[in-house]
């Protein structure tokens, strides 16, 4: 990742410290365990799976694991092109994303768009058809970043 990337990020993980509610700030946005920029890039690039959260048109939520990349202040993922993940960005781009081991955890909030012509092929599924995948950016609005404890 780029310096500017990761000056980003940090300025959006401070913001976000800054300007969260007390019990956020009481749980997880507190000096003593709070992640720089690059220990949230390594943390991320590190975590097998991230849940990822979407909310349907009639505010049924949704919740499923993706892998993503973090690249500055932007998370790039793929997804099937029949999920509901990508019904549901379609109506309403919110979307939140959690991950967490040992005590460390990290929270990211943001928008999602598809890539236009991003629809590529992908391996089959067990039942042996072909599928296809659609890549995601998420501009990220807001992100908590929390170390192990004694780390």
């Amino acid at each position: 990742m780029s310096e500017d990337g990761l000056a980003a990020l940090q300025v959006l993980i401070d913001r976000s410290v800054r300007t969260a509610t007390p019990a956020v700030a009481d749980s997880v946005a507190y000096p003593e365990r709070q992640m720089t920029a690059a220990e949230l890039v390594d943390f991320v690039r590190q975590a097998r799976m991230i849940a990822m959260a979407t909310v349907g048109p009639t505010g049924q939520p949704h919740i499923a694991p993706v892998h993503a990349e973090l690249d500055g202040t932007t998370l790039r993922l793929v997804v099937y092109e029949n999920t509901v993940r990508r019904q549901d960005i379609v109506k309403n781009p919110r979307v939140g994303f959690t991950t967490w081991k040992d005590g460390a955890v990290a929270i990211l909030y943001g928008r999602a768009r598809e890539v236009a012509g991003s629809l590529a092929e992908a391996r089959p599924g067990r039942s042996g058809r072909k599928r296809r995948v659609v890549t995601l950016l998420v501009r990220l609005t807001r992100v908590y970043a929390m170390r192990a404890p004694g780390a």
